[in-house]
């Protein structure tokens, strides 16, 4: 049984295209945008615009558009255009998919939990990599990806194969790729404090040179008076 798509959209077609159609959306508070399925024309529509704007608020990937005949649409976010400007969005690109077809998509990792006991010890926990890329059928598809990071000593890490992923979902990532770990907030690495201040290294081999000048011009004088 396929499981209901949690975030809808509430979005309409739109026949026209150009800028000139765009703009003319954006004023009645409407955003264009497109879906895109495999093997067919792009399918022209709008989104309210507060709908969006609420939305984008959470973290998400597959969404249901609803039109107003009944028809369904399920599709990931593929991209977003924003106008700097105003801080609002001017554009938003769909990519329509099928329940059984599995899908590729990058979600969010967030750690959970209490923080790690090596940040009582003096210990700074940093996180690495903020998105994993998964393989899934859309249905299986989990919006966030949660850590338990509470074991974590000074110097341990997790890595992508170290993630306990929903039943379904395989990680595409690099599985050595480090996600979280713990460092000693107090450790100086060797290079910096071996590194001498500034302006140090630079003066000495220049004062040398022009020693060296001065003596070779007191000897060519000396010669000279011979």
């Amino acid at each position: 049984m396929a499981t209901k798509v949690k975030h809808v959209l509430n979005v309409s077609d739109r026949a026209a295209k150009g800028s000139a159609e765009a703009r003319r959306v954006r004023a009645l508070g409407l955003i264009p945008a497109v879906i895109y399925s495999k093997g067919a024309t792009g399918r022209t529509i709008s989104v309210k615009a507060p709908e969006w704007e609420a939305l984008s608020q959470h973290d998400f990937n597959l969404v249901s558009l609803q039109f107003e005949n009944g028809d369904e649409v399920r599709a990931l976010l593929k991209e977003t255009q924003r106008n700097f400007i105003k801080g609002t969005t001017s554009h938003i690109d769909f990519q329509e998919v099928r329940k059984d077809v599995a899908i590729e998509a990058e979600i969010p990792v967030h750690p959970g939990f209490d923080q790690p006991v090596g940040c009582s010890k003096g210990g700074l926990m940093e996180q690495v990599l903020h998105l994993l890329k998964v393989e899934c059928l859309p249905d299986a598809l989990p919006e966030e990806i949660i850590v338990d990071v509470t074991k974590l000593e000074i110097g341990d890490a997790i890595h992508v194969q170290d993630l306990v992923l929903p039943e379904g979902v395989k990680a595409k990532t690099h599985g050595e790729l480090v996600v979280f770990h713990v460092i000693d907030a107090n450790a100086i690495p060797e290079e910096e404090a071996a590194a001498p201040a500034e302006g140090e290294g630079a003066a000495e081999p220049e004062l040398i040179g022009e020693k060296e000048k001065a003596e070779k011009a007191a000897e060519r004088e000396e010669a000279k008076k011979k």
